[in-house]
């Protein structure tokens, strides 16, 4: 692989078939702004309840999100996918590492010590699982989304530590008594991270997955259902815990279940965006900072470590594919990571804001503005991921 794919003369070809008028691209971002649209006219006409928008979440984050995370697993175990899950796991706890330092200087000109370190933990956090989860896995696919999940490991372990205890002690410096405030263990930071539905399910479909590793492990027809009388070459085998062959119609309420997670996610939203006042929010300055920040420079600095990764991939030859192309960074990881780091501030976080009494109404700003920022950094990084995609400088 040469840096001159990035010239190729097939790029027009993949560019034209990428962006096509019925790509699967435009059809995606219509899908976006319809659902929000839905959600957010029906809460500002009063066509649903005020709290339409949390029962939906609730129900995503609790029953659809486990479900889809779970089912995306439910695939024949391969090598490159092995690479991706080591290299996502490694990736999320660099990028997050280096977010929060990176949170800490792009802020360092606000003055005001409060309001510096709640920016720079909302923009080293973002709505992973409430936005950008269902928005990747209903772009690109499951691959995106195990990758995603993989990442995202790093991003539970420092939201519920790091970001918990930046934000809770900043009682303590503004005088109040902050001294439950802070007061914070390792086992119940494990037991947030841990314990959480959809880390449950991504772990058990990792599992499960990486078992289909074991020599042996194939014994189930794939025709269990309706077996064949035919020649034994062509009898394909699979573990017996690939439910999606072994009990399809568990694995379908499942999957339908997952699949509806980006739609209601969406409208969810759209509801959430509703129920908010803009006259607030566009007149604070710091809001419409951070969403240029986060929606601009956060992906860029993500899409730039990454290209620097894969060109050393690249020229040291390490796990090339048939094209010559280094397998380190795929395609997925690529596509994932960008729209991860785009993403409105995570609720948890701003939750903590709320919680705790630090910079709340800036924190709430920065999270509608944010939003209103991410539907159109979706639009635009998903062209120029496609961009990037139709290079071949990644692999596919």
């Amino acid at each position: 692989m040469n840096i001159n794919l990035l010239a190729s003369s097939n790029i027009g070809e993949a560019l034209a078939l990428g962006l096509a008028p019925d790509a699967k691209l435009w059809t995606n971002i219509a899908k976006t702004i319809i659902f929000i649209l839905l959600g957010f006219i029906f809460t500002k006409k009063k066509w649903l309840p005020e709290n339409t928008g949390k029962i939906l979440t609730r129900f995503v984050m609790a029953i659809c999100l486990p479900c889809l995370a779970f089912c995306a697993f439910m695939s024949n175990f391969t090598i490159d996918g092995a690479i991706d899950t080591v290299v996502n796991l490694i990736l999320g706890f660099v990028l997050y590492v280096a977010f929060i330092f990176i949170g800490k200087l792009i802020f360092i000109w606000v003055k005001d010590k409060k309001r510096r370190t709640v920016l720079s933990v909302l923009f080293a956090f973002g709505s992973t699982t409430f936005f950008a989860y269902p928005l990747i896995t209903s772009i690109y696919g499951s691959q995106a989304g195990n990758n995603f999940n993989v990442m995202n490991i790093a991003y539970r372990v420092f939201l519920y530590s790091y970001a918990y205890i930046a934000i809770a002690s900043l009682q303590e410096t503004s005088g109040e008594d902050g001294a439950t405030a802070t007061k914070t263990d390792l086992k119940s930071i494990l037991k947030k991270v841990f314990l959480n539905p959809i880390v449950i399910a991504t772990f058990a479909g990792l599992f499960l997955w990486l078992l289909q590793a074991i020599p042996g492990s194939a014994t189930v027809r794939t025709d269990w259902l309706n077996p064949k009388d035919i020649p034994a070459e062509q009898i394909k085998y699979v573990a017996f815990w690939r439910f999606d062959v072994t009990l399809p119609w568990i694995y379908q309420a499942a999957n339908t279940l997952g699949g509806l997670s980006s739609t209601i996610i969406l409208v969810a939203i759209g509801c959430t965006l509703g129920s908010q006042n803009f006259k607030e929010a566009i007149t604070d300055k710091y809001a419409w900072i951070w969403t240029g920040l986060k929606v601009i420079v956060a992906p860029l600095i993500v899409l730039a470590l990454l290209f620097i990764i894969q060109a050393i991939s690249n020229g040291a030859g390490l796990a090339l594919n048939d094209a010559g192309v280094s397998k380190i960074i795929s395609m997925n990881t690529v596509n994932s990571a960008v729209l991860t780091w785009m993403v409105s501030p995570a609720t948890v976080a701003v939750g903590y804001c709320i919680a705790y009494d630090q910079e709340k109404q800036m924190a709430s700003h920065i999270s509608l503005i944010g939003t209103l920022g991410a539907v159109v950094g979706v639009i635009l990084w998903v062209i120029v991921l496609t961009i990037i995609g139709a290079t071949g400088f990644f692999a596919a």
